[in-house]
């Protein structure tokens, strides 16, 4: 796997990035542009900002986005999702962050909204990932000052997207979503590096030539642990669900300890860099960078 970094540049260290999602409230607002600020100076390649689905937080999300590119050194990504929206109204989402001056994005079908499932017309009729890739690059072409700006990534599934039936079919569908334009993919949640390690290297003889970043999360509670297994389709390791429930639930410790060892063992692997979900918290990942000695200098040090 490529060692570069997603400027193309050769690293002197593995490289990471974040994800955050906008505030629900106003205290959580306060909260979170003090995550973002120390987040921010510890120097990632992007901060990734969610899209709730059907739109839910699109202003939020917009809002979030403006705030870190005139407010931080940070690189925003936007996040952009098309389950329950037309063609013409996820067009104007892309136009519409475009003018909020943020050019890179992540684009994903998302979840059917809550009380929906795939099988209603609204959740079936949306438009896929890959048309969503194609849609982004038909916006920046209608831009021509802006065709050589920003970058589209995309979502991967190291154990399958839950509609596909098969590694395979997961493997051609992303292959197809680089041939359309994506520059980088990022992983959905899981716990093992070989799950990881194999999916890319599967991918990669495939054809896959784009760098996979693996997502993580240091969780902190056995609730956080139970959703991160459901998000990645696998148990959690016994162990660790033993011992935070051993701690009464709530160990961020065991979170931090485990992220770390699991990123040390994906980047000896070949992993380009770690792409951490923060819970809008920026604590635990800065904890895990700074084990994995990868924070320099040290934001909160």
């Amino acid at each position: 796997m490529t060692s570069q970094l997603l400027t193309g540049s050769a690293p002197t260290r593995a490289r990471f990035s974040f994800e955050v999602f906008p505030a629900r409230s106003g205290a959580a607002a306060l909260a979170l542009g003090h995550a973002v600020q120390h987040l921010s100076a510890a120097g990632p390649d992007f901060i990734s900002v969610t899209y709730g689905a059907n739109g839910s937080n699109r202003d939020a999300s917009v809002d979030l986005l403006k705030y870190l590119r005139d407010h931080t050194d940070a690189l925003p990504l936007a996040h952009l999702t098309t389950v329950g929206e037309d063609r013409a109204t996820v067009r104007a989402a892309i136009h519409s962050i475009m003018d909020a001056g943020v050019h890179d994005f992540l684009a994903l079908r998302g979840d059917p909204p809550r009380g929906l499932t795939e099988a209603d017309p609204a959740v079936a009729g949306s438009l896929s990932s890959l048309e969503l890739v194609e849609l982004v690059a038909e916006a920046r072409a209608e831009r021509p000052a802006l065709t050589s700006v920003g970058r589209t990534a995309v979502a991967a599934y190291p154990n399958g997207h839950p509609l596909a039936r098969s590694r395979a079919e997961d493997i051609d569908w992303l292959i197809a979503k680089q041939e359309a334009g994506a520059q980088f993919a990022i992983t959905q949640l899981f716990f093992r590096a070989e799950e990881y390690l194999s999916f890319v290297s599967d991918a990669q003889r495939a054809g896959l030539r784009i760098p996979v970043l693996p997502g993580l999360m240091p969780v902190s509670t056995s609730a956080q642990l139970r959703k991160v297994a459901e998000l990645a389709g696998r148990q959690a390791p016994e162990e660790l669900t033993r011992e935070m429930e051993a701690a009464g639930g709530y160990a961020p410790e065991l979170g931090v300890e485990h992220t770390v060892e699991l990123a040390r063992q994906l980047l000896a692997g070949g992993a380009p860099s770690v792409h951490l979900y923060t819970f809008n918290r920026h604590e635990r990942v800065l904890a895990v960078l700074r084990d994995l000695h990868l924070l320099t200098p040290d934001p909160v040090g």
